[in-house]
């Protein structure tokens, strides 16, 4: 009767079965670093004019929580700025300020008015006041509106930005970078504020710098 040979195979197929679950792990890492990530949309439409637009999902957050996050002044102030106030109604001006010695109604504050809305579905507004000094032309930001979507993804909420009417070349490239950088961190702070809580506000927060 001869000596079974040593299994060998074993060792092998656990090798495979550890690799495989380190790649399933990888890619479940990956997957959950770009869902925290703003989904960049942006397109050009027929006329040649460019749309910025940006989503992110906000997982076990009802359309409700995220309308509240953006039209009451208790849930802005959760994630968007640390001074925050929304009168909201059509006119209704969304105030701000990432500076939080710069009370309500400050010279200065970001100014937003509501310009139009449908609940629970879409907030559209425009700019009537920039910081002092803005890094973009103020006027040909003042121009332009931005409009949010909101729309249920499951057990999520998908929230859009978008701001229509780019055009081409300065001043309206500036503008468009800085809104790009500063859109898309908008977004991921409103995913981070239901996924880890209410942003703690102990320093002025400012939005990234566009690259040149």
């Amino acid at each position: 009767m001869q000596a079974s040979k040593p299994d060998r195979a074993r060792p092998r197929s656990a090798g495979r079965l550890a690799a495989l679950a380190l790649a399933a792990l990888g890619a479940t890492a990956g997957a959950s670093e770009d869902a925290a990530k703003a989904r960049d949309e942006s397109h050009t439409e027929s006329d040649g004019t460019r749309t910025l637009q940006q989503s992110i999902e906000l997982p076990g957050t009802s359309l409700a929580q995220a309308w509240a996050a953006f039209t009451t002044s208790e849930g802005f102030g959760t994630w968007a700025a640390p001074i925050a106030a929304v009168d909201f109604r059509l006119g209704g001006i969304i105030e701000a300020s990432y500076d939080p010695s710069r009370p309500i109604g400050s010279p200065g504050n970001i100014r937003n008015e509501i310009v139009a809305f449908v609940p629970l579905r879409m907030l559209a507004f425009r700019n009537r006041e920039t910081p002092p000094d803005p890094p973009f032309d103020g006027p040909t930001f003042q121009s332009l509106h931005t409009v949010v979507w909101l729309e249920p993804a499951g057990a999520a909420t998908r929230v859009t930005i978008v701001q229509p009417g780019y055009r081409t070349g300065e001043p309206w490239d500036t503008v468009y970078r800085h809104f790009e950088r500063g859109n898309g961190w908008s977004l991921e702070q409103l995913r981070r504020r239901f996924v880890q809580g209410p942003a703690e506000w102990t320093r002025p927060k400012s939005v990234p710098a566009a690259r040149e």
